[in-house]
C-alpha cells in the first residue's frame, strides 16, 4: 500500500524488508495449520463466516483502503487534493502502529500461555519470532510518525491538524475490539494464569505505552511497571537468552517439523 509512493531510499529498503517478514510468518502460520490439523482446509475455511474474525478484519482494512483509494484517485486519476491524500496516509500509519503494536497480543498472549504450560511450545517459539519481528515494524511506523510530528513537512502538518481525536478513537476502538476477541475466546472458561479480565488490563497496558511513544497522554488507570503479564517479556524479548543448542530447541523458523504421512492402515499387520 505505501511503496508506490515512497520517495526515501532508505524507508524503501525498510518497507521491502518488512514485506519480506511478513511472507516468512505467513508462511510461520501455515506451517502451524499444518502441523496441528490433518485438514487444515476444514478450520480455515471458516475464517470468512466467524462473525468475530471478521468484525476485526473490517477495522484492520479500513484505513488502509481509504488511503490506497485516495492516492489512486489523486496520483492515477488526477482527482482529489494532496492534502487529504496526507492526511489518510497519516491515519493509515497510526493505524500500522495499533496492527504491529496493540492488536493480536491478545492472541500472542495466549500461544505464549500455552508454551508456559509446556503446551505446544513448538508454535509458541515460532510466535515469539513473528512478535518481535512485529516489535521492529511498530519501530519503523513510531519513528516515520514521530518524523512527520516533527513538522519537516509543511503540508503534513497541516494534514495532521485536527486528528488527534480520531487517533485517539482508533486507540480505544483497538483496545475495546482486543477485549471482546479476548471474551470470545474465554467464554468457555479460563486456563491456569490466563483469563477474559487479565488479558483486559494487558491490553490497556500496552495501549498506554504505545500511547506515550506518539507523545500522547495514557488512557488507562494502569501503572507503566505493572505488567499484568510479566511472564509474556520472557517470550517477547531476546535479552539475557543464551542456552547451548544441546539443551534446548533452537528457536528458528522450523518447516516440516511434523509429517502427517501416515495412513490409517499402516499398522493393520502389527499386534501387541
Amino acid at each position: 500500500m505505501f511503496l508506490p509512493y515512497v520517495s526515501n531510499q532508505e524507508l524503501e529498503g525498510c518497507i521491502v524488508t518488512w514485506d519480506f517478514f511478513e511472507t516468512i510468518h505467513s508462511r510461520s502460520y501455515t506451517h502451524i495449520m499444518k502441523n496441528v490439523y490433518s485438514d487444515p482446509s476444514e478450520v480455515f475455511n471458516t475464517i470468512l463466516n466467524d462473525k468475530e474474525i471478521l468484525k476485526r478484519a473490517t477495522s484492520v482494512t479500513k484505513n488502509y483502503d481509504s488511503f490506497g483509494k485516495a492516492a489512486e484517485d489523486y496520483f492515477v486519476k488526477g482527482k482529489g487534493d494532496l492534502l487529504d491524500v496526507k492526511r489518510k496516509l497519516y491515519l493509515a500509519m497510526v493505524n500500522v502502529n495499533l496492527l504491529e503494536g496493540l492488536r493480536f497480543y491478545v492472541s500472542f498472549a495466549c500461544t505464549f500461555g500455552f508454551g508456559e504450560l509446556k503446551l505446544m511450545e513448538g508454535s509458541a517459539k515460532i510466535l515469539s519470532l513473528i512478535a518481535r519481528d512485529e516489535a521492529t515494524h511498530l519501530n519503523l511506523s513510531t519513528h516515520v510518525i514521530k518524523a512527520w510530528q516533527k513538522g519537516d513537512d509543511p503540508e503534513m502538518t497541516k494534514a495532521m491538524k485536527g486528528t488527534d481525536k480520531l487517533v485517539i478513537q482508533m486507540f480505544k476502538d483497538c483496545v475495546e475490539e482486543e477485549k471482546a476477541w479476548a471474551k470470545h475466546l474465554f467464554k468457555e472458561g479460563s486456563v491456569i494464569g490466563l483469563n477474559e479480565r487479565l488479558l483486559g488490563q494487558y491490553v490497556e497496558w500496552i495501549a498506554n505505552k504505545r500511547l506515550k511513544a506518539l507523545g500522547y497522554d495514557p488512557l488507562y488507570d494502569i501503572s507503566a511497571n505493572a505488567n499484568p503479564l510479566p511472564w509474556t517479556q520472557h517470550w517477547l524479548s531476546s535479552k539475557g537468552m543464551q542456552v547451548a543448542p544441546q539443551e534446548t530447541e533452537v528457536e528458528s523458523y522450523i518447516v516440516g517439523g511434523i509429517k502427517q504421512d501416515v495412513e490409517k492402515n499402516a499398522f493393520k499387520k502389527f499386534s501387541l
